[in-house]
């Protein structure tokens, strides 16, 4: 499959209106349909928005899998979701992430993300309102959250 001119532009570079615009409407179109993901039917789910600091965070992690030659939902110092989002200061009370490797544009990861029924029921979580979706290189990362409310705090994670 081809990849658009829409696609091109999202390399390692922050997205246009459009490509932001193009990634939203296909994650939203599945959720507000709801779909199976594997066996599992998965209902209809809210629609999630764009947030600077996931697609910050998504970023940084498909550009270290890149230099550093790995693909893994860890760091190479051994962050998981919750603690790269930390760093990057997003007040997370729900956080989840799905991972591409090799894909030539949007259409394809998404397609790969909703055959993998973990991925898919990541994209169809009724807990996350936010979402970022980077690519560098041969490498996509799509960060999801659900920000804490206002004045609160999450425990201290062990």
């Amino acid at each position: 499959m081809l990849s658009t001119s829409l696609d091109r532009k999202l390399d390692s570079e922050y997205p246009s209106e459009d490509i932001k615009d193009m990634m939203l409407y296909k994650v939203n179109r599945l959720r507000i349909q709801g779909c199976y993901c594997g066996g599992e039917y998965m209902p209809p789910a809210q629609k999630v928005i764009w947030d600077d600091i996931l697609y910050t965070s998504a970023l940084s992690h498909a550009t270290e899998m890149k230099r550093k030659n790995f693909f893994s939902h860890f760091s190479a110092r051994g962050l998981d979701i919750g603690d790269r989002l930390d760093r990057f200061g997003y007040p997370w009370q729900v956080a989840g992430e799905n991972l591409g490797e090799g894909q030539r544009s949007f259409r394809e990861v998404m397609n790969d993300w909703i055959d993998s029924p973990s991925h898919c029921r990541m994209l169809m979580n009724p807990k996350v309102e936010e979402m970022g979706v980077a690519r560098h290189s041969k490498y996509w990362v799509q960060h999801f959250g659900k920000k804490l409310p206002k004045g609160s705090r999450r425990s201290k994670r062990k």
